[in-house]
């Protein structure tokens, strides 16, 4: 039995992807990119993670 539902796990990944890229948009225009690809490299493991658990779930 599975505690959490995945399809849940996978919207709140996601989510946090958005919302982590969207963080690192506004701050690129503020203060610029070299302070700001920190956010945008956690936005991307965080698509990718996103996307392995995408492919996990397709293969069972």
């Amino acid at each position: 039995m599975k505690l959490v539902d995945t399809k849940l796990v996978d919207y709140i990944i996601f989510s946090l992807c958005v919302g982590v890229f969207i963080i690192g948009v506004y701050e690129t225009m503020t203060v610029g990119l070299s302070y700001s690809y920190w956010l945008f490299m956690i936005s991307v493991g965080l698509l990718l993670w996103f996307n392995f658990r995408q492919r996990k779930n397709d293969e069972s």
